[in-house]
């Protein structure tokens, strides 16, 4: 297994990713003006690869930035990153970030920055601790509401988390492992990192709007209709979570995770439910099976390949 921190990409070199920084004046710093996306490495391959490039794109021009390298570069910077930090699992991140005004100043004309790329590779991580995915998450309905997609367009991968942090911060004063918001009009929308899901009368459902539309998220809409499932979005209460069958969340971060607690109260009887077990083992094989995967050699240099398979 890897010592290794991690490896990132940045100012156009490869270093340890405590090395990594940002300049204090880039508006990344000072205004979160930056977009990223987070993609998964499992046994050594990136699982659905394109679809998050497709969405960091989005995100970019949602913003209006432009990374300065293409999607080649990026892949192969990904790679690169995952290889030499040598793990086999791993979360890597890929940024945009607006890059500093002319003249270094600390307000500026967005439009004339030099838009900057970063990419950094970490080891894998559970969005919740390790254990609740087995055990089932304890879930915080938080006071604090999510950003509206009017203020801030949450379809767009971003660092504009002051919502998300205090809701986080009740949700462990309370001694849960997580929040879920809900937005200014009261209805459910999301957690820091996670999409939530419950299942009613047979039935698998997740809030529409005011949230990421996560790529585990449309991979769970993938496996119920692989599992013969009914899968939807609706408006979903506080009511509607606590009264639920089941509840799991959804990310990167761990796959489809069960929730048995929400707020103060049980999750019907406590355990794990039978659909989420049953969407979460059929994740987890499919990606075994090379699923929507890429591998991480094959997206290396070639004589980077060929200097690691001669050693």
């Amino acid at each position: 297994m890897s010592e290794s921190a991690g490896i990132a990409y940045c100012n156009r070199r490869y270093m340890p990713v405590d090395e990594a920084t940002i300049p204090i004046l880039d508006p990344a710093f000072t205004k979160s003006d930056v977009v990223f996306d987070a993609v998964s490495v499992w046994d050594g391959a990136f699982f659905r690869l394109d679809d998050h490039l497709a969405r960091f794109h989005d995100s970019c021009d949602t913003i209006r930035v432009t990374p300065p390298v293409s999607d080649d570069e990026i892949r192969q910077i990904m790679a690169q990153c995952v290889d030499r930090a040598g793990f086999a699992n791993s979360v890597i991140y890929i940024l945009c970030t607006r890059g500093r005004y002319a003249g270094g100043i600390a307000f500026g004309d967005p439009r004339t920055a030099e838009n900057e790329f970063i990419a950094y590779a970490v080891p894998y991580y559970w969005i919740v601790p390790k254990d609740r995915v087995e055990t089932g998450a304890h879930l915080w309905i938080a006071e604090t509401r999510r950003a509206p997609d009017a203020a801030i367009n949450q379809r767009a991968k971003n660092f504009n988390r002051m919502d998300l942090t205090r809701a986080q911060f009740e949700a462990l004063d309370a001694g849960a492992d997580a929040p879920v918001l809900l937005s200014t009009d009261g209805f459910i929308t999301e957690g820091p990192g996670f999409n939530v899901w419950i299942v009613r009368d047979g039935q698998v459902v997740t809030p529409g709007d005011n949230l990421l539309e996560g790529i585990t998220r449309r991979t769970v809409f993938d496996l119920c209709a692989m599992a013969g499932l009914e899968a939807a979005t609706a408006d979903l209460t506080a009511e509607d979570l606590r009264g639920a069958n089941e509840v799991f969340l959804s990310s990167t971060g761990g796959g489809v995770i069960p929730v048995t607690r929400v707020s103060d109260q049980a999750v019907a009887n406590g355990a794990p439910g039978l659909t989420t077990g049953r969407l979460s083992d059929l994740y987890w094989r499919k990606r075994a099976e090379g699923w929507l995967t890429t591998p991480v050699a094959d997206l290396l240099q070639p004589e980077v390949a060929e200097a690691a398979s001669a050693e």
